[in-house]
């Protein structure tokens, strides 16, 4: 009886170390966090923003141009994925009505894969202005998706978010692009986000 409970509890230890292990995320230092603050302070939800770079965030410091990366990177995924998801959406649905705003949306996502393969092109060449004025592109571009339908068997439309998540990961670019072409962690947020969603 003594041996099970110790094997149970050791074996409870190493599945927590594992857990744990495979879970653990990075808390970042001062001036990565200031500059992760900078970012996202100009964002419609702030703790989004942060939410999305901490899980991101594969070690305790990063530079500006370490994070700009690694949110070019995730718009691109989001951008890609929401395509895909609004792919395999037309190819089950069947709603002539609203067929033509799904292949709108389609499109546009389309359009915003293509634009971040090419902005992270730029940002990698360090063509700043070049990658700042393709980010206003695609914040443009995506006012483009209507989303005021319903999507079976979704009592909300996904696309609602998705769109949500991919206009707060475009002001994100848009910022942590301009600190990065600037070289300031301070920002109007009209220098970014106020002439493209209003």
């Amino acid at each position: 009886m003594d041996f099970m409970r110790c094997f149970f509890f050791m074996t409870t230890v190493l599945v927590l170390y594992i857990y744990i292990l495979q879970t653990e995320t990075f808390e970042s230092d001062g001036s990565t966090e200031a500059l992760i603050n900078s970012i996202c302070i100009e964002n419609e939800d702030y703790g989004f923003c942060s939410k999305i770079i901490h899980e991101k965030l594969q070690k305790p410091t990063a530079t500006i141009e370490e994070l700009t990366d690694l949110i070019l990177h995730t718009a691109f995924d989001h951008a890609r994925d929401t395509y895909g998801f609004i792919n395999n959406t037309i190819r089950q649905w069947h709603d002539p009505k609203e067929m033509m705003t799904l292949e709108t949306c389609l499109a546009v996502f389309d359009n915003e894969t293509t634009n971040f393969l090419k902005i992270l092109g730029l940002f990698s060449k360090g063509e700043y202005t070049c990658m700042i004025r393709a980010i206003l592109t695609t914040a443009k571009t995506l006012e483009n998706c209507r989303t005021n339908f319903i999507i079976p068997p979704y009592k909300e439309n996904p696309l609602i978010e998705k769109f949500r998540v991919m206009r707060i990961l475009i002001t994100m670019s848009g910022v942590s692009g301009n600190m990065v072409k600037y070289g300031k962690a301070s920002l109007l947020s009209s220098v970014v986000t106020a002439h493209v969603f209003q």
